[in-house]
């Protein structure tokens, strides 16, 4: 094992879905909120992709600028983060072009870096500075490792907006019915919307994805405005033009639309769930599409794709992935015809 020299560095909560906690990374004594050591290892990496020992050094402050950390969360389906990023280096980087994704490194963590940042969360928790449907749920302090990842946030050099989103699915579900007035995206918001178990933002309107990707100008307008809403401060409002020029006829967008439809043509119920190709098709109706917008006009929007952690079918999953693309079609959400009544909406694009 390596220790850096600078083995100290402090880390700031970010931002955390549902399996990843994200940190922002200072130099030690800035007042930030954890402090560990970062290591390197070559203990039980066996991947055919570089050693991290053979990653820059992290501790040289060129390499840690413009990055932030990802640590996994402690959850009994989660995947170890040196699988996924397996996953992520062997299935899903050699499907795009290296500017189309956020840059992922493993590196080595210390128990006392998850133990500080755990103690963190809890802290925040009591202070009501973390979404309380996160609570509860910690970082697992037996990992090995954590990610130094692409930070997308506006930099002091450059003045710009960040936006995000899930693109989810882009092509109908292979397994929708004939004649279906709902895409699979629209049909599950449905579903949730009706349940009155769900919380309250589950039933706000959404998008359909499909217009992401409809070529027309006034579609893609409609996705934005829920996207951006009252979400994103006023600067990025006015950026509405660009990023609809942007997104029309966007390469990224459709190179993600005919992966997700070229690795899993057969639909849930009827793939192979333990494909490797399936489970790639399942991450990219997952991931996260990032948009860095330069205030100047001069300036190119970037776009890279982000959350490719590995979607796994162990546990219960195939089978919930399977019950619920059969509750959509045979309770009618995707015909629109649930509980014996249409529905009266236009928010899908198949509508």
């Amino acid at each position: 094992m390596r220790t850096l020299d600078h083995s100290d560095v402090e880390l700031e909560y970010l931002a955390e879905g549902a399996a990843n906690v994200v940190y922002k990374i200072f130099p030690p004594d800035t007042g930030s909120s954890s402090a560990a050591d970062l290591h390197f290892s070559h203990d039980g990496y066996d991947s055919d992709t570089p050693l991290p020992t053979e990653i820059p050094p992290l501790q040289l402050d060129p390499h840690l600028d413009g990055k932030l950390v990802r640590l996994r969360k402690d959850l009994p389906a989660a995947t170890p983060m040196e699988e996924s990023h397996r996953h992520f280096e062997t299935m899903i980087q050699p499907l795009f072009q290296e500017d189309n994704l956020i840059g992922s490194e493993l590196f080595q963590i210390s128990r006392d870096l998850l133990k500080d940042c755990n103690a963190n969360l809890r802290k925040l928790e009591k202070n009501c500075k973390r979404p309380a449907k996160r609570h509860g749920v910690y970082l697992v302090e037996n990992e090995k490792y954590g990610c130094l990842i692409m930070d997308m946030g506006p930099t002091f050099s450059q003045d710009s907006t960040c936006i995000e989103f899930k693109p989810k699915w882009l092509v109908q579900s292979p397994s929708a019915p004939q004649g279906s007035r709902r895409c699979r995206t629209c049909a599950l918001r449905a579903m949730k919307r009706e349940n009155k178990a769900d919380p309250p933002e589950v039933s706000k309107a959404g998008f359909c994805p499909l217009n992401l990707v409809s070529y027309d100008k006034t579609k893609i307008g409609i996705f934005l405005d829920h996207v951006i809403g009252p979400n994103y401060d006023r600067k990025a409002s006015m950026l509405r033009g660009r990023l609809i020029d942007f997104l029309h006829k966007n390469a990224l967008l459709e190179k993600l639309r005919g992966l997700q439809l070229e690795l899993d043509p057969d639909g849930v119920l009827r793939a192979d769930l333990l494909s490797p190709k399936f489970l790639a098709a399942m991450t990219l109706r997952d991931c996260t599409l990032f948009l860095k917008v330069p205030t100047s006009g001069k300036d190119a929007i970037e776009a890279r794709l982000g959350d490719l952690d590995l979607k796994t079918s162990s546990g219960k999953k195939a089978e919930y992935w399977r019950s619920l693309e059969r509750q959509l079609i045979d309770e009618g959400w995707y015909t629109a015809t649930e509980r014996d009544k249409a529905a009266h909406e236009n928010l899908c694009q198949l509508s």
